[in-house]
């Protein structure tokens, strides 16, 4: 038996509820020293099975002091099985309407010749309703239950014990049966649990209760709606005031019920009591208090608007003055515009108010007014217009600011005038602030961006930009402050021309005449040995500020080699950063002889090229630095070496490599490159 029972077990803590295909269990343990026992049968056909040989209900001891007992104990609770009581037993409670209701279902006798599908099917939906209708009686009624053999209270369960609970129908071994399980203790009782979400809509006379019933239908059946008038006795709505949960297999979400009231004035509370499977009554829900309301129908009707002293709007309405008590108050929304957003700009909280006196008006108001209470508002159907007289214009705009895009496109922004009834803005653009501003935008620009458009080929090099500000009335503000912006500067200067090159004592002098664009910022002397590919700026001559450039400069490089010859050229930079075309280039050796002299020489052999060098020179050499290049490419740092050689395994097919090296000194100086040798593969 361990093992089986170990298994129900299991089934029972991961499902709570075992449901059998003919009998459903419900257990629940009492506070004091009992459990409960609820069951049924989930047909027609067990209910008459169930009727007929009765219920057999067991208990297993699973745990003792939490600890499973080393033989199996089980228990048969009835001696017999529990059946219908005799009628006799039943007759004693005849006052009892769900008693009464069972009875009839169980011992009453239908019977309808069935002579017809027709009479057949109603025989067959009358025996349908009679199961339907005992096993609602026993649900709202736990004497019912028990005398329909439906309900046991096992007072035999101990504290520290747990129990496995079986219920079958005591059927022959011939007939096949199920069982329905659950496995519960004393030590897992818990209080009934108060009803959750309960609210009320209150109408004309009457009020529509709610409240959530799926989050406790494990637990409640049904619920007792009670009122009261002073939030201390509280009684049952009637009679029959229990609201049955609904048992269609579908769970609703809310349970809903309407009580009619007396009149509209008195306040009520409402509370629910759910009801339990077996018999128990919960604690009450949180009360609502309420009383009836006529609902709103009609809207405010604005009857007469007054502007008082050009700074303030009287606004008078009719409404039923029967409405004062049942409405919260009214409300007033206010825009500057027929097809504006409405603002509301006060809430009124008294049902007798007709009048309302707007102290900050704007110039254009169109108002609509509105009665409301906890769940209506109703608006009226048409706006009230009314207008102050304004002959003052706005103040000028402020915190103007732009910029030119390389193509010419302007982008304008400004901030938003604080006025409310600013209408609009005006732009206006000149090439030259002492002239007169043309206006560029015809209509008025609502937002506080703009865009315009300017050439930029142009010997103009700035443009300049105002704002005025237009309200409603149309009434302009004076101009804003100029803004001036730059153009961008797309045409590089004129490139200079050199005059001439010489020798002197300590270098080469270049003189050049200087860019005539007027827009020139600096000139820049490049300069390169005569064997090199790479020219460097040697030099910038940056113009004086606030001097006129002269028409001829000169520069003396006295950075130069001894002997060396080098090739100069000239060019112009504008103050937008565009550089000029290059003078025509000019050689010249410098004065003395070479204080240093590097030759390369090359060795081929296959797959390989050995390059071998001397240097001359007075400073000790500390690296050399290989350059090459493929066929016509400019030369590039290729690798560095502190031998006297340098092998080169790269191959190719048909290609040229032209080498050069550089000597560095321990000075952290260098020489001028060596002479070029080429090598083709």
């Amino acid at each position: 038996m361990k093992r089986p029972i170990v298994f129900f077990l299991f089934l029972c803590l991961t499902t709570g509820i075992i449901t059998a295909e003919n009998v459903k269990l419900l257990t629940r343990p009492c506070e004091k020293d009992s459990i409960l026992l609820r069951w049924g049968p989930t047909d027609k056909q067990a209910w008459d099975l169930g009727n007929q040989y009765g219920y057999v209900v067991e208990r297993y001891t699973i745990l003792r002091n939490g600890k499973q007992p080393e033989e199996p104990e089980r228990k048969q609770l009835t001696a017999y099985p529990l059946k219908p009581a005799p009628i006799g037993e039943w007759e004693k409670y005849e006052e009892d309407r769900y008693v009464n209701i069972a009875a009839e279902c169980i011992f009453g006798e239908v019977s309808i010749p069935a002579v017809s599908p027709t009479a057949i099917a109603k025989q067959y939906q009358l025996e349908q309703n009679r199961f339907s209708f005992a096993l609602y009686a026993a649900d709202q009624s736990i004497r019912t239950a028990r005398l329909s053999g439906l309900y046991l209270a096992d007072k035999t369960a101990r504290p520290d014990e747990k129990y496995l609970y079986s219920v079958h129908i005591a059927l022959p071994d011939s007939l096949p049966n199920d069982t329905a399980f659950t496995f519960t203790g004393l030590s897992e009782y818990q209080p009934l649990p108060k009803p959750l979400e309960f609210s009320g809509s209150w109408n004309d006379k009457k009020v529509d209760l709610s409240w959530n019933v799926l989050y406790l239908s494990h637990i409640y059946n049904s619920y007792i709606v009670e009122k009261s008038t002073d939030n201390k006795t509280y009684t049952p709505i009637s009679d029959n005031a229990k609201v049955q949960v609904s048992d269609s297999g579908i769970s609703p979400e809310y349970g809903y019920w309407t009580d009619s009231l007396p009149d509209n004035r008195t306040e009520w509370y409402y509370r629910i009591r759910g009801v339990s499977a077996f018999g128990e009554t919960g604690p009450p829900s949180d009360s609502i208090v309420g009383h009836g309301r006529i609902p709103i129908t009609i809207a405010p009707t604005v009857v007469n608007k007054e502007v008082i002293n050009n700074k303030e709007v009287l606004l008078t309405w009719d409404y039923p003055e029967e409405m004062n008590e049942y409405i919260s108050g009214f409300r007033i929304y206010r825009s500057a515009g027929p097809k504006g957003k409405k603002k509301r700009i006060s809430e009124i909280t008294q049902g007798d108010a007709r009048t309302f006196s707007d102290k900050n008006p704007g110039l254009t108001n169109y108002y609509i007014l509105s009665v409301f209470d906890s769940r209506t508002e109703k608006f009226t159907p048409a706006h009230t217009y009314a207008e102050l007289v304004d002959s003052i214009p706005p103040a000028p705009p402020v915190n103007f600011a732009g910029s030119i895009d390389s193509t010419g496109v302007v982008s304008l922004a400004w901030a938003k005038n604080t006025e409310a009834d600013i209408d609009g803005y005006r732009v206006y653009r000149s090439n030259n602030p002492d002239f007169e501003f043309m206006l560029i935008s015809p209509e008025l620009v609502t937002d506080t961006v703009f865009t315009d458009s300017v050439q930029l080929k142009t010997l103009t090099k700035n443009v300049y930009y105002r704002l005025r500000a237009v309200d409603l009335r149309q009434n302009q503000s004076d101009f804003g402050e100029i803004l001036e912006l730059k153009r961008p500067d797309i045409i590089p200067p004129v490139a200079p021309l050199i005059q001439s090159v010489t020798q002197q004592k300590n270098g080469i002098q270049i003189t050049w005449y200087n860019s005539s664009s007027i827009d020139v910022a600096a000139h820049h002397i490049h300069r390169k040995e005569a064997n090199d590919t790479v020219f460097q700026i040697v030099a910038t001559i940056e113009k004086q500020a606030n001097k006129p450039l002269e028409k001829q400069s000169s520069y003396t490089d006295n950075t130069i080699q001894p002997g060396e010859t080098y090739i100069y050229y000239v060019t112009a930079e504008d103050d937008s950063g565009l550089i000029s075309e290059s003078s025509s280039p000019v050689q010249q050796k410098a004065p003395g002889q070479l204080a240093q002299q590097i030759v390369l020489k090359k060795e081929e052999s296959l797959g390989a090229t050995t390059l071998k060098w001397t240097i001359q020179s007075k400073k000790k050499v500390v690296r050399v630095l290989i350059y090459k290049a493929e066929n016509d490419e400019p030369l590039k740092l290729y690798d560095n070496t502190t031998a006297d050689s340098y092998t080169d395994n790269t191959t190719g097919f048909e290609k040229t490599f032209r080498y050069k090296i550089r000597a560095v000194y321990e000075d952290e100086t260098s020489s001028e490159l060596s002479n070029e040798v080429k090598v083709k593969l």
